[in-house]
């Protein structure tokens, strides 16, 4: 397996797709505005929204760490036309079924939700393992929570990035 370097993998990570305090009430409506935002800066094709919206409920994607609810929605990589990860932490808590549940479980609230598009097929995985060892920092959880900017929350995440190549 090959194993991304940090400056390939930046490359994922746009202040521009950084939405702090949104005020988006549920996961439709994030995946709504995401996908239109998504579609207008030429990071997905028009196939993008269906097919998030598709594959969340097959496939689900909350995760509840030992502190706060996260989600990772993803897609297929022939709905992405460049790679990206937009990051978004809503005002109040977006509800997504368990990963590895149903729709019938209990909705994790997340507060963190990472919205994947990966262009290569096998990149999902370790981008999705990365983020997992951030999930299980209680430090790196509870600076994203409290940053002031979008500029920040971006410096945390790209900082932690950092810190976690160094271990490879």
């Amino acid at each position: 397996m090959r194993i991304i370097d940090t400056s390939e993998f930046e490359l994922f990570f746009k202040q521009d797709l950084i939405f702090r305090d949104v005020d988006w009430k549920d996961s439709t409506e994030l995946f709504d505005k995401i996908s239109t935002i998504l579609e207008d800066k030429g990071y997905v094709y028009s196939t993008f929204h269906k097919a998030i919206k598709e594959r969340e409920k097959i496939y689900p994607t909350g995760i509840q760490t030992k502190s706060i609810g996260v989600a990772i929605p993803h897609t297929d990589p022939k709905n992405i036309k460049q790679a990206f990860i937009s990051v978004v932490r809503p005002k109040k808590t977006i509800g997504f079924s368990p990963m590895g549940g149903s729709s019938d479980d209990e909705q994790i609230q997340a507060k963190l939700i990472f919205v994947l598009g990966v262009k290569r097929d096998g990149l999902q995985v370790k981008v999705l393992q990365k983020l997992m060892e951030i999930f299980s920092n209680e430090d790196i959880i509870n600076n994203m929570l409290h940053a002031q900017s979008d500029r920040e929350l971006y410096e945390i995440i790209r900082n932690s990035f950092h810190n976690i190549y160094k271990d490879i």
